[in-house]
């Protein structure tokens, strides 16, 4: 498949941002199950590796971070503001 095809990282970016807000309190989203849902959204114009690059532009910009709990992984919107009572 040509390059020109595929989704826009930036694109896939946003896309995966608005799955994980929406999941927020619902379940922890793994990188593997944004991946799996972005290719089910999108099609042959999404592949892994235009995956693995979108989550990592979230994460270098600070729009996404990783969540351990229980040994595994998961993508999640960074807290705001202060300590929360």
């Amino acid at each position: 498949m040509a390059d020109g095809n595929l989704v826009p990282v930036a694109e896939l970016a946003d896309a995966i941002f608005e799955f994980v807000k929406d999941s927020v309190g619902k379940r922890m989203i793994k990188p593997s199950d944004a991946t799996k849902t972005m290719i089910q959204k999108y099609g042959d114009r999404c592949t892994k590796d235009t995956c693995k690059e979108a989550i990592r532009q979230l994460t270098d910009s600070g729009r996404l971070i990783y969540g351990y709990l229980g040994g595994s992984s998961s993508l999640q919107i960074p807290p705001t503001g202060g300590a929360e009572t």
